[in-house]
């Protein structure tokens, strides 16, 4: 499930600096989750910031009717409890571990204390955020406006933006697709049907084929209804 890690989006640990990823990995305590453990359930108000280590941490919740929607997945460098971190606002979802999962919990003192002594973090974690925002709007627009079909290739094309080659191959079931997308298997498999009718991708097995992106992201522009933004 890598290639659906936090949707692209670039993680924390990225932006920050080797010393600054030392002191917030030297504040925080690791804690290691077995497969499918819990980590936090939606309503916890835990404040502090929680950055993976290693392993990847699922984020959704169960419906009423036995659904189960998943809003992203994160892994080494990613981050979260910013809401509860900075406005002591409970979680909005389920965290659940995907295999062996260690998890840095850097505690609300212990992050104010590395704040204090590098205010530049404030900076860093201002881009995070505002990132993981600008692409929930994205997505959330996506939704509201595009079919099925659409929002689907929109997604794998997506994944495969870090393939330097003209074709491509991302790692993803169909199962993870249809969560990512928060539709049923069902209607997951529907939409592919359609885009490989159309010799867009190549559904395989744990993998999804795009035999030509370009003429992907051509077809995904001609529906999009919006123009694109910058890369």
């Amino acid at each position: 499930m890598a290639d659906l890690l936090d949707f692209g989006m670039t993680a924390l640990g990225d932006l920050l600096t080797p010393r600054l990823a030392a002191r917030l990995r030297e504040g925080g305590t690791p804690v290691r989750y077995p497969d499918r453990a819990l980590i936090h359930a939606r309503g916890d108000i835990k404040p502090g910031l929680s950055m993976v280590r290693s392993g990847s941490v699922r984020f959704g919740n169960p419906g009423s009717d036995g659904s189960y929607i998943v809003i992203t997945v994160m892994g080494p460098g990613q981050c979260f409890g910013e809401f509860s971190l900075f406005a002591d606002l409970p979680r909005t979802h389920d965290a659940v571990a995907i295999g062996e999962t260690v998890v840095d919990q850097i505690s609300r003192a212990a992050f104010d204390a590395i704040l204090d002594e590098d205010p530049e973090l404030s900076r860093i974690m201002l881009t995070a955020v505002t990132g993981r925002l600008h692409a929930a709007m994205e997505m959330l627009d996506d939704m509201r406006r595009l079919p099925l079909p659409v929002r689907a290739a929109k997604l794998i094309w997506q994944m495969s933006r870090s393939s330097p080659h003209p074709s491509a191959c991302v790692r993803c079931t169909q199962t993870e697709l249809a969560f990512a997308l928060g539709v049923s298997r069902v209607s997951s498999g529907k939409a592919l049907a359609v885009l490989q009718k159309l010799d867009l991708v190549e559904p395989g097995y744990g993998q999804i084929g795009i035999p030509d992106r370009e003429r992907l992201e051509a077809w995904i522009g001609a529906r999009a209804k919006l123009s694109a933004l910058p890369a």
